[in-house]
């Protein structure tokens, strides 16, 4: 029996997405993750990881993935140090962000509309899983791309993820009388509509 064009359009209408639940992936070139790190108590410093992968599926499922061995503090040798010392790269490469958005907030945003979502992340980093919150904000570029910052710190907490004895061996071969443990992050993520 043969189909119809209405027809053929109802059967792929019903086994294929719309265009509104499309997914996305992360744009490395677009992309940052900032980090603060205090150490003596008020010497404030700037980190960032360059090498970022993650995606927004069309059921809503965000994924983030760090790579360590990207870290950079702007020195060097402080960078390889914190890859052997703290994060510990041999045995724990990535570190990895999963969640969940709103995906019907985010088809209905028109390009240069932002709205804001409270979302509950799960961070696995150096072996250990723990939840995370993040008060983000989302908007639609003209091209469907969406930009997803953080509207206020994500505050990872080191000791959550076994991160002391780093830090202590940091603190020690840098000659610090301390490094706090706690750090806020703050992203600035670009996804791209994939085709």
């Amino acid at each position: 029996m043969a189909l119809s064009v209405r027809n053929m359009v109802f059967v792929a209408l019903a086994v294929f997405p719309l265009c509104a639940s499309a997914a996305w992936k992360l744009d490395n070139s677009q992309s940052q993750l900032r980090f603060l790190s205090v150490k003596n108590n008020s010497v404030i410093e700037q980190h960032t990881f360059k090498e970022l992968e993650g995606s927004i599926t069309d059921q809503g499922e965000v994924q983030v993935m760090l790579d360590l061995s990207s870290v950079d503090t702007q020195i060097p040798i402080r960078d390889e140090r914190m890859k052997a010392m703290l994060f510990k790269v041999s045995d724990y490469p990535k570190a990895m962000l999963e969640g969940e958005v709103d995906v019907t907030g985010l088809a209905d945003l028109k390009p240069g509309e932002t709205l804001t979502q409270q979302v509950s992340l799960k961070l696995n980093l150096h072996g250990a899983i723990n939840p995370v919150n993040a008060d983000l904000r989302i908007t639609r570029l003209v091209d469907g791309t969406l930009m997803v910052s953080s509207q206020s710190p994500i505050i990872i907490d080191g000791k959550a993820f076994g991160l002391e004895k780093g830090i202590t061996a940091l603190q020690e071969v840098a000659n610090l009388n301390g490094i706090l443990p706690s750090v806020p992050v703050f992203v600035n993520l670009a996804f791209v509509p994939e085709s």
